[in-house]
């Protein structure tokens, strides 16, 4: 439309007498089709030209790190990282090999130069940002727990936790240990009332007789304030029966604590409440040697037991350990793969970490890698992906 079109129309809508707000709407749209626009669309920069791709082939460093790295017994690799470069090295015509190391040569390698790329589970961090190039985060992940499978009921795990053996052991030990200290304060109350008090403590002449009745006072105040039937009558046995009764009260409230404690780590034991550190702590803890998951436990003063990778689950198994404590894609590999059945896995919202590739310092890939991989990840493929090694998609 052009200027003098445009004057022709605003005069026979002037004419015509269009309300305001109708002639306003009017104008604004030949305003709009006199320009040329699109209303309600987002305008975009037009995107950079890509940076040229090397056309030498990549050397790209794998370690291995299941489910994400996966190295068949024919050396083929496969897994969640690797499935994924394949797709973005296959769209962007890079030609590579792979070359495994282990987790600090997937860094090492792209300092020195003899790696282009390295595709894993690899965290980024502050320290590790130093020495390379991250592209997009591609998984979260998170601690995670594995605790034997139980196949018993929600309703029925008391019941099975009552009949436990290892329940009454503990109980029992700890019932001995009361009954020890308690005759130890008889002996005391015994000897001090068997004469001044032979009447309540002296038997009748039979020794026995007077140490049952000690031991009947010393476990009747331990329980409770004491019956008066029987009482110590010197200055002695009023000064021990004085401490026993103060000491008796710590005791009580031990054994109450202990008990609850054994009950609360039976029922974490079968994964009933596992929500953070705090019930970690009561529980026998066991995670790899040497793994950051073995450094946030110390860090945050947690208990543990180290173990090899071929030794953990076994100690599981023995009841060695009650738990495992490692990345939750790891655990859920194993679970779902080579122990279907066997383990329960639950997240903890522990030590989040983002997985990355790793490219050189100052690399032409990252940024062609970076834009393929933010579609990639958004397809319903790689939920599929994800299902398929971990039996979920991401969160």
């Amino acid at each position: 439309m052009n200027s003098v079109e445009f004057s022709d129309v605003i005069e026979q809508s002037m004419k015509v007498g269009l309300p305001e707000f109708h002639f306003t709407a009017l104008l604004f749209f030949l305003v709009l089709s006199v320009s040329g626009a699109e209303p309600l669309r987002e305008v975009l920069p037009a995107p950079l030209s890509a940076p040229l791709l090397p056309k030498q082939k990549l050397i790209v460093g794998v370690a291995v790190g299941p489910p994400f790295n996966i190295k068949g017994a024919d050396g083929s690799w496969s897994g969640i990282s690797v499935e994924l470069w394949r797709e973005i090295a296959n769209e962007l015509g890079l030609t590579y090999e792979f070359r495994e190391t282990n987790l600090s040569g997937t860094f090492a390698g792209l300092v020195q130069g003899w790696l282009d790329v390295s595709v894993g589970p690899l965290s980024i961090t502050a320290q590790r940002e130093e020495v390379c190039d991250f592209t997009h985060a591609y998984f979260s992940s998170r601690l995670a727990v594995a605790v034997p499978a139980s196949h018993v009921p929600t309703n029925a795990r008391f019941l099975l936790t009552f009949f436990d053996q290892r329940l009454w052991w503990a109980i029992l030990r700890i019932a001995i240990g009361l009954l020890a200290i308690m005759a130890a304060v008889a002996v005391l109350i015994w000897f001090c009332e068997r004469r001044e008090n032979s009447a309540q403590f002296g038997g009748g002449g039979h020794p026995a007789r007077g140490f049952g009745s000690a031991l009947w006072w010393s476990a009747v105040t331990m329980t409770t304030v004491g019956y008066g039937d029987i009482s110590p009558r010197t200055l002695k046995g009023r000064v021990i029966a004085v401490a026993w009764m103060f000491v008796s009260l710590v005791l009580v409230s031990v054994l109450t604590a202990t008990m609850a404690s054994i009950l609360t780590a039976e029922r974490l034991n079968e994964g009933a409440a596992i929500h953070g550190l705090d019930d970690l702590r009561l529980l026998r803890t066991g995670t790899f040697a040497n793994s950051s998951t073995a450094q946030y436990l110390e860090a945050n003063h947690v208990d543990y037991r180290a173990f090899d990778s071929d030794e953990i689950f076994e100690a599981l198994k023995k009841r060695k350990i009650q738990a495992v404590l490692y990345d939750e894609p790891f655990l859920r590999y194993l679970a779902r793969v080579k122990y279907r059945g066997q383990l329960t896995v639950l997240p903890l919202n522990l030590d989040p970490q983002l997985y990355a590739f790793a490219v050189r310092e100052g690399s032409a890939l990252r940024e062609p890698i970076n834009r393929v991989l933010l579609r990639k990840i958004h397809e319903p493929a790689w939920r599929g992906l994800l299902y398929r090694y971990l039996g979920r998609a991401s969160d």
